[in-house]
């Protein structure tokens, strides 16, 4: 009999001495099968899903009690899992130099509202911006030019043939030195206190009846001529500044005398008022012994009225 059962498949073997071996006890035995063929099963599971059920209900649990501490206002300072922050808005260029400036760092822009524009420093206190810078004021206005006439001059000749001042030769020279103020912003003075000058005329009429035929022999400041006629002849009348030569007119000595850097300074005197101020001025015409007509000197000055 035995010999038989052995030569039975493995699988057939097992059933029959599990069937009339154990008899009814083989249903513990099979329900012990079962239940481990469950627990195999459920390690299958486990390691599928990669959670046990006991696992899956401690989690559940977790969430519902995180739920519960977020709605108890007693506790909810007391819930482990903190916001995500949100992030910083970047800093403006100019927030950064401000921020630089005042040794802290530039405050951000409160959340759903725009910066105050003030600095924080790294001590709290707040630094002012720097204010909007102010438009330069407006350069004062250059004067006007003014109208009028000057004074009027003598005209005709000396009793050595010498011309002497004419009213043209005035007009001419007020004009002229009035325009070249106005010109380089400088105030005008007024065409009454333009007058002729006989003390000025009287020393260029000596230099011009100087016999010497070099029109220059006598030109020059008192003082400064030595020469056989001066020596004879002594110097009259009052000194000025001096300009001279051939085709001029009194519109032409104005900008000469403006040319000059110290002519300029001593006639035109810029930066000083025109208060009160006379500029005097006379002309000659011609000379001896050959000195044509429009060989012409002349003297001016700045003065009091």
């Amino acid at each position: 009999m035995r010999r038989r059962v052995s030569m039975l498949g493995s699988g057939a073997l097992m059933a029959l001495v599990v069937t009339f071996a154990l008899g009814a006890g083989a249903d513990g035995l099979l329900a012990q099968d079962d239940g481990a063929a469950a627990a195999a099963s459920h390690e299958v599971e486990r390691d599928a899903v990669g959670v046990t059920v006991d696992e899956q209900a401690e989690k559940a649990y977790e969430e519902a009690e995180r739920a519960r501490l977020r709605e108890d206002t007693e506790h909810v300072a007391q819930v482990t899992t903190a916001p995500t922050p949100e992030p910083e808005p970047e800093q403006a260029p100019a927030e950064q130099a401000v921020a630089a400036a005042a040794g802290g760092a530039a405050p951000s822009a409160p959340r759903g509202g725009s910066s105050s524009g003030a600095a924080v420093s790294g001590g709290g206190a707040q630094t002012a911006a720097a204010p909007a810078q102010q438009a330069a004021p407006a350069a004062p206005a250059c004067p006007s030019s003014i109208g009028g006439g000057a004074g009027g001059a003598p005209g005709g000749s000396t009793g050595s043939g010498i011309g002497r001042t004419t009213n043209d030769d005035l007009a001419g020279f007020a004009a002229a030195y009035n325009a070249i103020r106005v010109a380089n912003c400088l105030e005008p003075v007024p065409y009454g206190n333009f007058r002729y000058s006989s003390c000025m005329e009287d020393r260029l009429v000596w230099m011009a009846e100087d016999p010497d035929p070099n029109p220059v022999s006598t030109w020059g400041h008192a003082g400064t001529i030595s020469n056989s006629y001066s020596q004879s002849v002594p110097d009259r009348g009052c000194d000025g500044n001096l300009a001279g030569g051939s085709g001029n007119t009194g519109a032409t000595m104005a900008q000469k005398w403006w040319d000059s850097s110290a002519h300029r300074a001593s006639l035109y005197k810029p930066g000083s008022s025109v208060a009160g101020v006379c500029i005097t001025f006379a002309m000659t015409h011609g000379g001896l012994p050959n000195d044509g007509y429009s060989f012409t000197r002349a003297s001016a000055r700045w003065g009091g009225c």
